[in-house]
């Protein structure tokens, strides 16, 4: 199954709206053939993520042990410093909610062994935050921290308090309820795209 990357980065003496950062953001795509978005983080502007679609967890990692990867990621270490990293299992970029002005990802670490009806929960909780508005809303497991069970939740929004508002009114239903009391919410990232000018 195809693997979302998540890589989050942080700016170092370059500003988020600099071309050179855009442009060397860009040339690593290209080589990378990764379909990648780069969101700059609304509560912390010094922060960048990186979505990229790999065909499975293994070729990324085969990448990054390879000799290519200190060649394509090099020129980049002058102003990108690298943080941490996630993979998610979703099928493809097109099912997230790239078209949106704002990108809100949750992060949900959830406290015991994932069974049946925390797979619900996180469908059920999905659904409901799809219901309030018309961005698409797509939801996938990590895959990439054996023992961990974390699911990542991906919506779009018109601005960032729309997506505050409207998720901390989201009903308390059976699944939802479910999902509240076996998971922590661990990380919530919103970001606007760099490649795009929509405010």
């Amino acid at each position: 199954m195809a693997v979302l990357e998540i890589t989050q980065l942080c700016l170092k003496n370059v500003a988020a709206d600099d071309p050179a950062l855009l442009e060397n953001l860009s040339a690593v795509r290209e080589k990378l053939h990764t379909s990648s978005q780069f969101y700059n983080c609304i509560e912390d502007p010094k922060l960048i993520y990186i979505l990229g679609i790999w065909p499975n967890l293994e070729a990324h990692l085969k990448f990054l042990e390879s000799p290519a990867r200190d060649e394509v990621l090099g020129p980049q270490e002058d102003m990108l410093q690298f943080c941490w990293t996630v993979h998610v299992e979703i099928d493809g970029l097109h099912l997230l909610p790239l078209e949106a002005p704002i990108l809100a990802m949750e992060r949900l670490r959830f406290k015991e062994e994932c069974i049946e009806n925390l797979g619900r929960a996180v469908t059920s909780y999905a659904q409901q935050l799809r219901s309030n508005h018309t961005f698409k809303v797509a939801h996938g497991w990590r895959c990439d921290a054996p023992g961990t069970h974390e699911a990542l939740i991906f919506t779009g929004w018109e601005t960032a308090q729309t997506h505050v508002t409207l998720t901390a009114n989201v009903d308390n239903d059976h699944d939802v309820a479910v999902l509240q009391d076996r998971s922590e919410t661990v990380q919530i990232i919103r970001g606007r795209n760099l490649e795009r000018n929509d405010g």
